[in-house]
Formats: structure tokens, sequence, C-alpha cells
């Protein structure tokens, strides 16, 4: 195989990898999501409250609904990609 071979088949991988690892936490994101924002809100509610006083509920539950969903595809899509690339290279090493 040449090195122009072996490069475009790394950034096929590669791309696979990512596009894998990028829909599978789109769809750990929403099923994940709403549960952790729901076991969540209700003391970052009271944290607020405490600390900056009422009148900011609105937008704290806008704000925290949207750092709970980016966190969480985040988390998901570092994940999967680990798993992936590793499951990659323990497959390379047994067929190599």
């Amino acid at each position: 195989m040449s090195s122009s071979t072996k490069t475009a088949a790394k950034g096929v991988y590669e791309k696979s990898v990512q596009s894998i690892a990028s829909l599978s936490a789109v769809v750990a994101a929403f099923f994940a999501t709403g549960p952790l924002y729901a076991v969540s809100i209700d003391w970052v509610l009271s944290f607020t409250a405490n600390q900056y006083g009422d009148g900011f509920e609105w937008a704290v539950q806008a704000f925290w609904f949207v750092v709970t969903a980016l966190s969480t595809y985040a988390l998901a899509r570092a994940t999967i990609a680990t798993v992936i690339t590793i499951g990659g290279f323990a497959l390379a090493s047994k067929i190599f």
C-alpha cells in the first residue's frame, strides 16, 4: 500500500469515527438531557435564588437546559469516539 493510500484510508476511518460518534451523541443527548435536567434544575434554581436573588428563573432554566444538552452531547461524543478508536486498535492488533 502506498503512503497516499494509507493516508486516505486513515482519513476515511477518522471521518467515519467522527460521524458515528456525532450521530450517537445526538441520540444520547436526546434521551439523557431531559432526565438530567429534571434531576438537577431544582438545585440550580435554589442556588441561583440564594446567590443572586429571585427573578432570574426563566433565564436560568433556559441556560441550564442548554448547558445540560451540550454537556451530554460532548461527553457522549468523546466517550463513543474513544471506545470506537480503542476497538479499532484492538481489532487491528488481532488482525496484524
